[in-house]
């Protein structure tokens, strides 16, 4: 009787473990970041362009994933008007050598899709925008420019960056990046994750460090895995 009792002790303990474990991975924000500027080894007709940007994507396992993301059109790229509009900013499968297809957006307008609406264009006089917030939309059309066509959940997706399986990089195009590249970005940035997790609704005191070599170490010792 007591083996039967302490059996079912354990069982029960155990399961409840389980629950609590995977609750608190999907309680979860990781952070990545992204340096964006011209990639002349993926996108040939950026070579001289002197645009640049900076991205803070935050994804949790549930596959919500948002942007916080400033830019700076300058030179020739310029400026950023009506017949030069930011038709789209993305994360887009890929290396630094690699245009790959979408798998979130976040803004859009013709010639490429809208996802959450049209992008915001900046201030005319200098053509740069600070501080834009997105929140991102997998790509689920069943069209070759989405990741593996569409066929994809946003928890997935999620999945792929947070555990490293998957390079990953922000992508924002111009109506004339667009028109010189064949569909091509402007500027891109590959997607780096920053070395701390804190638990939904945490303050910014409450941070978990992490210290690891690549983002599949990060990731790994943030859900408690070995290194």
């Amino acid at each position: 009787m007591n083996i039967f009792i302490k059996t079912a002790t354990l069982i029960a303990f155990l399961a409840t473990s389980g629950v609590n474990a995977n609750t608190s991975r999907s309680e979860v924000t990781y952070y990545f970041d992204s340096m964006l500027a011209a990639d002349p080894a993926a996108v040939p007709t950026s070579a001289g362009s002197e645009s640049t940007g900076t991205g803070t994507v935050t994804v949790k396992n549930d596959g919500t994933v948002m942007m916080d993301i400033r830019w700076e059109i300058r030179g020739e790229d310029g400026p950023i008007n009506e017949d030069n509009a930011v038709v789209g900013i993305h994360i887009h499968t890929g290396d630094e050598y690699t245009n790959g297809p979408i798998v979130f957006g976040f803004c859009g307008q013709d010639p490429l899709p809208s996802f959450g609406g049209t992008c915001q264009q900046g201030w005319s006089y200098d053509s740069a925008q600070i501080a834009t917030k997105y929140a991102g939309k997998i790509c689920d059309k069943n069209v070759k420019d989405c990741y593996n066509n569409g066929q994809i959940s946003a928890a997935d997706a999620a999945e792929l960056l947070i555990d490293g399986q998957m390079e990953m990089y922000v992508n924002i195009h111009t109506k004339k990046s667009f028109d010189a590249s064949a569909g091509l970005g402007l500027i891109r940035g590959q997607l780096s994750l920053d070395a701390k997790a804190r638990p939904a609704g945490s303050n910014n005191d409450e941070v978990a460090p992490v210290v690891s070599s690549t983002s599949r170490e990060m990731e790994s010792a943030l859900r408690g895995g070995q290194m």
